[in-house]
């Protein structure tokens, strides 16, 4: 038996601090259509909701069929918190990949803009002008038919399975100085980077191409040298690599460092301060047996120098030879108002969502999380969007499901 006073020490000792999750899950599923592979909530009605886009990538079959892929965005427009209405679907090219909102036009709405992954028709880039009540006014912009080669995939009879240039990322922001929105897309068929400048009469302009090899996955854009101008950062997934890009103002981007991602098939990027300390930092996630995010911080020159690193896995289990978790998307933003950045990454494979509280003091190495992992039994998570869907001031969690062609809600407790 322990000494009486040794007991009553073991007693009054501090206990570990117990956390509440930062979300709980609501009940009820939204219906959308096949395999929802990207997510957008945003307001697009202004009546201070969040509505709910979703890319309907569907099957995905031989190029030489009549509809190779599903060509369709679902579109559910708010009533009311957490009630919506489906409006009829948006048709873009086949195998939309991505979907993003941003003010394009001249006018108040955000608009849409869409890369169609699989699409031989050339509807590269739908762009859905937003009219308001008048709907939604869809304009198409292509690649070229010249000066790409095809790098991927071929099927039994040595012919290219995917289409060119086989868009699978957006980043739209203003990136030459006139004001106008313009478009980066990766295209990884053909390992290139493709620039559509904004014009104001046509919205975007013919794209400027820059190789990039490596089979380049997904982009994203900030100033990460602080000189003024928009670079990019882009994650290989054939080679495994993170390869970043220096931002000239005029629509063209230089190689300025290329390293290894820290592990096979990187498939999502994405650029944010994690420690604190007023610098833009990577976060690359890896969708095969690694099942983990790597974060890439900073170095204080500030000159496309990232040799600081961690890594964050989805699950304790350290079996690297089998896919557990699979992310197929990734997050990156201040989910509890905190003012530190956590991260979430939607798990297909296991079907989780899993999401990383930041609760670092300081700035410091390495940056500290805790995990919180979000079950789901009726579908797999697919991807993500943050946004306070609820109207309650707090941010939720939308989760696009493979499977069951749903929207989810993780709302903030």
């Amino acid at each position: 038996m322990l000494p009486m006073i040794l007991l009553i020490a073991l007693l009054c000792l501090p206990s570990a601090p117990v956390h509440a999750d930062l979300f709980t899950k609501h009940s009820g599923r939204l219906q959308v259509g096949p395999n929802p592979c990207s997510i957008v909530a945003e307001d697009l009605n202004a009546d201070g909701i969040p509505d709910i886009v979703t890319a309907d990538r569907g099957e995905m079959t031989g190029q030489g069929e009549e509809r190779p892929a599903n060509d369709e965005l679902s579109l559910l427009e708010s009533e009311s918190p957490l009630s919506y209405i489906a409006r009829p679907p948006l048709r873009a090219g086949f195998a939309p990949y991505c979907v993003v909102a941003a003010n394009i036009d001249a006018l108040k709405a955000p608009d849409l803009v869409v890369a169609s992954f699989h699409d031989a028709r050339r509807r590269h880039i739908t762009l859905f002008r937003n009219l308001g009540e008048s709907g939604f006014e869809p304009l198409t912009f292509s690649a070229p038919e010249v000066g790409l080669k095809y790098s991927r995939m071929l099927d039994n009879d040595q012919l290219p399975l995917y289409t060119l240039p086989g868009i699978t990322s957006l980043a739209v922001r203003e990136m030459t100085h006139d004001e106008f929105r313009d478009v980066v897309a990766t295209g990884w068929s053909a390992d290139v980077l493709l620039f559509f400048p904004g014009d104001r009469e046509k919205y975007f302009g013919d794209p400027v191409i820059t190789q990039a090899p490596g089979g380049p996955r997904d982009v994203q854009a900030a100033d990460l040298n602080g000189d003024g101008e928009v670079d990019l950062a882009t994650v290989m997934y054939n080679s495994g690599e993170v390869v970043l890009w220096k931002g000239t103002g005029n629509g063209s981007f230089t190689e300025a460092n290329r390293f290894l991602s820290g592990a096979a098939l990187p498939n999502k990027v994405k650029l944010a301060d994690f420690n604190g300390d007023g610098r833009i930092d990577i976060a690359v996630a890896h969708c095969f047996t690694s099942d983990s995010v790597t974060l890439f911080l900073a170095d204080t020159d500030r000159h496309f120098s990232y040799k600081v690193q961690q890594t964050e896995t989805m699950s304790l289990n350290d079996n690297h030879e089998r896919v557990d978790d699979e992310i197929r998307d990734l997050i990156a933003q201040d989910l509890n108002g905190d003012g530190k950045t956590d991260f979430a990454a939607a798990c297909y494979a296991s079907a989780r969502v899993c999401v990383f509280v930041n609760e670092s003091q300081g700035s410091g190495v390495p940056v500290n999380f805790r995990r919180e992992i979000y079950s789901f039994k009726d579908g797999r998570p697919r991807a993500l969007a943050a946004a306070d869907v609820n109207a309650d001031g707090k941010i939720d969690l939308a989760v696009a499901l493979w499977q069951i062609n749903a929207v989810a809600f993780l709302l903030a407790q």
